[in-house]
């Protein structure tokens, strides 16, 4: 859970990734986890599970999007 936290970090730092184009993809990002945080799980390893597994499902999401990004950007 920290090193997600951690990499969130990274990400909100890093002028490449925190552009108009990928804006949408953290906007789904924060979407993902409140669905996670409406269910009031009590029980923390299932929420940390259910953390994790919005957050894999984002990261496939986020993947793609990046290489959209590396693609237009490689076309210039």
């Amino acid at each position: 859970y920290q090193n997600i936290e951690n990499f969130n970090h990274s990400l909100d730092e890093d002028e490449f990734i925190q552009d108009e184009v990928l804006r949408g993809a953290f906007a789904y990002r924060g979407k993902m986890i409140a669905d996670v945080l409406k269910l009031h799980i009590k029980d923390e390893t299932h929420f940390i599970t259910a953390y994790i597994k919005a957050y894999h499902e984002w990261l496939l999401y986020f993947i793609e999007k990046l290489e959209q990004k590396y693609k237009s950007l490689s076309k210039v």
